[in-house]
């Protein structure tokens, strides 16, 4: 069980409590490991003690038997080698079983001659004749002619009593002569007999080797592997080469376990006698108190376990009691309020949206629903799926691009276009946050949407009254200027004109002159006042029209005549071109007159010298269409538009006109279309010319006679 968790929501104190419990149980684990570790060392070190012991036991033992053996053998040896005794001589015999009595170990004592046949032995009154010339210690003393005594391998007697090692001494006659060997056969069982004697355990073995590494015996017994040679094995590769007695521990053969290790050479015999004990059985009984210890420990561990466990579940069902008060009052204000967010969020005038991670929308209010859809169109559905934007792609495509930002974190607000149930195409500022949690993790997406399409229209509504109010203030400053200019422009002909009348004889020419000249000014003048007074009317409504049906072919004749005088001063070739039927038209003469004159004015004064201006009238089936043509200045292309504004001069035309209000053309368009008619503007830009066309409902009625026109006074200013 974990205690992580639950100390984590427990209160200091009690923390500190189990830390404090926690604490005192690794101390007791700590006290009793290190308890077990010292008791195990001792286990080893005192079995290594006994090993060692039992080893130096086994020496002894060895050394003391195969010691008695060659002090027997020297002594049959040396009183045989001054004498040539007969094979099966009872007194030789006798001898050597006055020694055997005294050699336990021994089975039995033999002598072989030179010849390798047996001469003597104990076991037969009458040796048999058998020959072993061929043993591997009879044959050494042949091929070592120094060699006096030596020990043989394990062997298995022929006789069938077991196995033995054959220890002999080599019998030389005074002379040097060699007469044979005298040989003991030492029966192995006494290893077995001491093993019993010593009570060595199941797990220890003792082993006996010739100094070649040869094993002689071993109990338990291994008859398996008695004459096998282990030269190779570290034992008597390493270790025997640099001490002859020692203690190591290891896990290779001959048992391939772990086990300790003591061995001992003998200093007078080419023997080496080894006891080894498996670490398992020198640890057995601390083993058992292992598992006792480990029971205890487990014990206790339960123990503390179980006060541990309880002592946090009573702290964490207090907790737990406090918790659930504070978690009861926390529902309580977050259902007050949620009920709050919900009222807000259904009842509140714009639509609001909740989005999952993909986009689909999962709640919807009902401000959402009141632009003709139901609320199974909006939930469920990827909002820029949805039917808002369903024929509206490269909208959609934006919103969807506005959710993916606000999904990485960042809040989204932009302006799109959406369609209502009805069709119609409305404008909403779409906002989308990102709804996340204490990590800053995205869990959903907020998504309010604020129909601005009323504001926009009223924004810019405002925008071109603004526009339309900045511009008429400067055309009235401009105006004011002109207005000014041209007052300037008739006083000092009239201050000049009473100078001069005063100061010449009435009855002069200059006089004269001059009074025509003055008289010129003020009717200028006057022409100029009754402009600025018929916009007024033409503006107040206060304008009359006394129409007629007339042949607009007669006005414009008059027209002609009126305009030659300013077309030749200006230099101009000016023509008009009238058809032969008659253009029967409801006007008011005089207006129509000065519509036309302030066309033609126009025409000649924004014309260079010379140029060409044409007036021509034609009827387009149940219209007359009068036109104005120069070759001109022009007008550009952004300015067309703008020629019949009042007070408007095009830029770049002031420098080349004669002077003017600007008035002129928004009077003609005003005249016009009193008369139910319209006039446009056209030019294909600077220096190309322009055309003026005046559009006039032609009167089809023929029955009533057409008055004369009454002409009045003509008049132009542009």
């Amino acid at each position: 069980m974990s205690l992580i968790p639950w100390t984590s929501r427990l209160p200091r104190n009690a923390k500190a409590a189990v830390l404090a419990g926690l604490a005192f149980w690794l101390t007791v684990m700590l006290a009793l490991g290190i308890a077990l570790v010292r008791e195990r060392n001792q286990a080893l070190q005192q079995a290594a003690q006994e090993t060692s012991t039992l080893t130096a036991v086994l020496e002894e033992n060895m050394a003391r038997t195969f010691g008695s053996v060659d002090i027997a053998l020297l002594g049959i040896a040396t009183d045989l080698a001054p004498r040539t005794l007969p094979r099966h001589d009872p007194a030789t015999r006798q001898l050597m079983l006055g020694y055997l009595q005294y050699l336990p170990a021994v089975r039995a004592l033999f002598v072989i001659g030179p010849d390798g046949f047996i001469q003597h032995d104990t076991d037969y009154p009458k040796t048999p004749d058998v020959s072993l010339a061929d043993r591997e210690y009879f044959r050494q003393y042949l091929q070592q002619p120094d060699l006096t005594h030596g020990l043989s391998s394990a062997m298995l007697s022929r006789s069938g009593t077991g196995w033995f090692v054959a220890s002999t001494r080599r019998i030389v006659s005074p002379g040097g002569e060699f007469r044979g060997i005298v040989v003991a056969a030492v029966q192995l069982n006494t290893l077995s007999q001491l093993y019993h004697a010593l009570d060595l355990r199941p797990g220890q073995v003792m082993s006996l080797y010739h100094a070649d590494g040869r094993l002689i015996a071993r109990h338990p017994a291994d008859d398996a592997n008695v004459g096998r040679s282990f030269a190779d094995a570290p034992l008597f590769s390493r270790r025997l080469p640099r001490e002859h007695t020692g203690f190591y521990t290891t896990d290779g053969p001959p048992s391939n376990s772990l086990r300790m290790v003591s061995y001992r050479m003998l200093d007078n015999q080419p023997l080496v006698v080894v006891l080894s004990t498996e670490q398992q059985l020198a640890l057995s009984g601390w083993e058992r108190t292992l598992q006792g210890a480990l029971g205890v420990a487990i014990v206790f561990s339960l123990l503390m376990a179980a006060g541990v466990y309880f002592f946090i579940q009573r702290q964490l069902h207090a907790q737990r009691a406090v918790a659930l008060q504070a978690a009861q009052e926390e529902a309580c204000a977050l259902a007050e309020a949620n009920a709050k967010f919900r009222t807000f969020f259904e009842q509140g005038p714009y639509m609001s949206c909740v989005l999952g991670l993909d986009g689909t929308v999962l709640e919807a209010n009902t401000a959402s629903f009141s632009n003709g859809y139901t609320r199974e169109q909006i939930v469920g559905c990827k909002l820029w799926d949805g039917i808002w934007w369903s024929a509206m792609r490269e909208h959609a495509a934006a919103v969807r691009r506005g959710f993916e930002q606000a999904a990485a974190g960042t809040t989204f607000n932009g302006e799109v276009s959406y369609s209502r149930g009805d069709g119609a195409q409305r404008l909403v500022e779409l906002t989308f946050s990102p709804i996340s949690d204490p990590n800053g993790t995205v869990l959903a997406i907020a998504a309010v949407g604020v129909d601005i399409t009323d504001r926009k229209q009223k924004e810019d509504t405002l925008y071109l009254l603004a526009d339309e109010l900045e511009n008429a203030n400067r055309l009235k400053s401009e105006f004011l200027a002109t207005l000014s200019h041209e007052l300037r422009n008739f006083l000092t002909p009239l201050q000049s004109g009473l100078d001069i009348l005063s100061k010449v004889p009435s009855e002069s020419v200059l006089a004269s002159r001059t009074q025509r000249l003055v008289q010129n000014q003020i009717d200028q003048m006057r022409r100029l006042i009754e402009d600025l007074m018929d916009v007024a009317r033409i503006n107040s409504g206060k304008v009359e029209l006394r129409c007629h049906r007339t042949d607009l072919r007669e006005v414009l004749e008059h027209v002609a005549e009126s305009a030659q005088s300013f077309m030749e001063l200006a230099g101009h070739e000016f023509k008009a071109i009238l058809p032969q039927e008659p253009l029967y038209a409801s006007v008011d003469v005089g207006r129509m007159q000065q519509v036309f004159l302030n066309l033609l004015s126009n025409a000649a004064k924004y014309t260079a010298r010379g140029g060409h201006i044409t007036l021509e009238a034609v009827r387009q089936d149940r219209e007359i269409s009068v036109c104005v043509t120069d070759d001109g200045i022009g007008i550009p292309p952004e300015a067309q538009a703008k020629v019949f504004n009042m007070f408007e001069q095009v830029s770049g035309h002031r420098s080349q006109s004669e002077g003017g209000l600007g008035i002129g053309l928004a009077l003609v368009q005003r005249l016009v279309a009193l008369h139910g008619g319209r006039v446009t503007a056209f030019s294909e830009g600077v220096d190309r010319g322009s055309t003026f066309t005046v559009y006039l409902p032609f009167a089809e009625h023929d029955d009533v006679h057409a008055a004369a026109p009454q002409y009045v006074n003509t008049r132009a200013d542009g």
